[in-house]
C-alpha cells in the first residue's frame, strides 16, 4: 500500500474539519483527499459514490483497491500517520473497532491526556473512555456554505 485515497462529505463540518486535521499531520502512506460525489470520486471510483447523493461519512480506498467504511476508515486514516499508527493498532482490537470514531475524535483533540492512559490502559478500560465521548455527528451544512469547503 502506497497510497489512500479518503472520500469525505465536503459539505459536512465533521468531515471537512477532520480533512484539514489530517492533512496537516505528517504521514507514512499519503493520503489524497477527495470529496465524496465529485466527478473526481465518480472517475476514480465509479459506483463507489453517485452524485446527487449523501455521501457516506468517511470512506478510505488504498492503491491496492481495499475500501475501508466507517470505523475501519478512521482507523486507515490513523495508520497513515506517523505519530497514530500504534494507535490505530489499538483500536481496531475488536472491542474497539466500533467506537474508532468517538477515539479518532478525542485522538485529535486531546492527545497529550490520551498518550498518558493510551500506552498503560487495557482495551477494556480505553472502551469504557471511549464510551463516554460524544463524537460529533456528521452534520449538513447549509448550501450556501458548502461551496467554500472541499474545493479540490
Amino acid at each position: 500500500m502506497q497510497k489512500l485515497y479518503v472520500l469525505y462529505d465536503s459539505g459536512c463540518g465533521l468531515c471537512s474539519w477532520a480533512r484539514r486535521w489530517l492533512a496537516s499531520q505528517p504521514a507514512i502512506i499519503p493520503l489524497t483527499f477527495i470529496p465524496a460525489g465529485s466527478a473526481t470520486a465518480a472517475r476514480l471510483f465509479p459506483g463507489l459514490t453517485r452524485p446527487g447523493e449523501p455521501p457516506d461519512e468517511l470512506v478510505v480506498v488504498s492503491d491496492d483497491g481495499a475500501v475501508y467504511r466507517e470505523g475501519s476508515a478512521w482507523i486507515m486514516c490513523l495508520f497513515a500517520l506517523e505519530e497514530y499508527r500504534e494507535w490505530a493498532g489499538r483500536l481496531a482490537h475488536p472491542l474497539l473497532l466500533p467506537l474508532a470514531r468517538q477515539g479518532f475524535a478525542l485522538l485529535s483533540r486531546q492527545r497529550a491526556r490520551v498518550s498518558r492512559w493510551l500506552s498503560l490502559a487495557s482495551e477494556a478500560e480505553i472502551a469504557g473512555t471511549l464510551h463516554q465521548v460524544n463524537a460529533p455527528a456528521c452534520v449538513r451544512l447549509p448550501a450556501e456554505s458548502s461551496g467554500t469547503w472541499g474545493s479540490e
